[in-house]
């Protein structure tokens, strides 16, 4: 993949050619943005071109065809180390940072980082997931964070600055990227083929996608783009919890599976639909002018029917929805703990609704 097929990030990309001409490369960037964008392409790619045997003189433009290149696209070059959060998984195993009980530091990634380079001229680790390190596993990155070894990169990956420890934020450079456009979207579904089922039309998932190539892929499960929709009929409400939809919401997570880690990305998911609607919602009460690219119709046209003509105060009503939106992300961090699920769902969906009405107590 050439740097030109990596959509929406020519910041990112300028801001790197910048330093390498410079000579100012840090030792370690932390990326963040909305999942399914190509952060962690975007990282592959830096990876590769500073590996590149044949283009050494011209930045971050690799030749794809010497054996550093096509070693780092096979995830086989000795100078490169993946570490992500494995599929059953809740968090990323403190095994994969720092080695097993019977190896402390004599295996893993920062182990692996502070050796010297077998190829490449350089050392780089890719964090994926980094949203799944738990203190002990941040904490175990310190030394390598504050007394980087000679020649090395670490990139850690996650959806914002806020979901990480401050151990690894004030050791970080921090590089944002913005979601896609749904026409870029809808350009890589196209063009890719990556949608085996047909019954959604590429168009409707790439307006409902919020920008997240992954998220337009998982919608393109019919009972999916339903849930959805159905979600965020509920929140227009402003009553979710009416018609025991606690339960639907159960049991949308339980169709992803029998595997706890299936389902736990579901409920994940059901909150970043709702932090979706609540955003839309800022978009129109306030009246703001949004690129139409950027916008899912439908979801423009249920919250202007719902809150468009509303009369209550701008402000206040701000300050509730940016409480919703804490808590979805509060209830995110407690599906991501393993609490139970039934009894999250059902405050979560519960305290939407008091929250949403300008209720500062539960109300009977």
């Amino acid at each position: 993949m050439a740097w030109n097929e990596i959509l929406n990030h020519e910041p990112a990309f300028e801001r790197f050619q910048r330093s390498i001409e410079r000579n100012r490369l840090a030792n370690t960037y932390l990326f963040v943005g909305p999942p399914g964008i190509g952060k962690r392409t975007f990282a592959l790619k830096l990876a590769q071109s500073l590996l590149c045997e044949s283009n050494i003189n011209s930045p971050l433009m690799p030749c794809n065809q010497c054996p550093g290149c096509q070693q780092v696209v096979a995830a086989t070059h000795p100078d490169l180390i993946l570490v992500s959060r494995p599929a059953k998984k809740s968090i990323i195993p403190l095994e994969a940072l720092i080695g097993d009980k019977d190896h402390r530091r004599q295996e893993g990634l920062c182990h692996a980082i502070g050796l010297k380079p077998f190829r490449g001229g350089r050392k780089i680790a890719i964090i994926d997931d980094a949203d799944y390190l738990n203190q002990e596993g941040a904490n175990s990155l310190l030394k390598t964070l504050e007394e980087p070894p000679p020649m090395s990169l670490l990139i850690l990956i996650g959806t914002s600055e806020q979901r990480q420890l401050s151990t690894i934020v004030s050791r970080s450079q921090i590089v944002r990227f913005d979601p896609l456009s749904q026409s870029q979207v809808l350009e890589i579904l196209t063009s890719k083929s990556i949608i085996e089922n047909d019954a959604i039309p590429l168009s409707d998932l790439a307006n409902a996608s919020a920008g997240s190539l992954s998220t337009a892929v998982l919608l393109s499960d019919s009972d999916c783009f339903e849930f959805r929709r159905r979600l965020f009929q509920q929140l227009a409400t402003k009553d979710p919890g009416q018609n025991d939809f606690a339960k639907t919401i159960i049991g949308f997570a339980e169709s992803a599976g029998k595997e706890n880690s299936l389902r736990r990305d579901r409920l994940i998911l059901a909150a970043d639909f709702a932090i979706t609607f609540y955003r839309q919602w800022i978009l129109t009460i306030t009246r703001a002018q949004v690129d139409p690219d950027r916008v899912d119709p439908y979801l423009v046209s249920l919250t202007q029917e719902a809150f468009g003509d509303s009369s209550d105060d701008v402000n206040q009503t701000l300050d509730q929805i940016g409480r919703c939106i804490e808590r979805c992300c509060d209830m995110q961090q407690q599906v991501r703990s393993n609490a139970g699920f039934a009894n999250v769902v059902e405050t979560w969906i519960r305290e939407l609704g008091w929250i949403s009405r300008g209720s500062k107590t539960p109300v009977a």
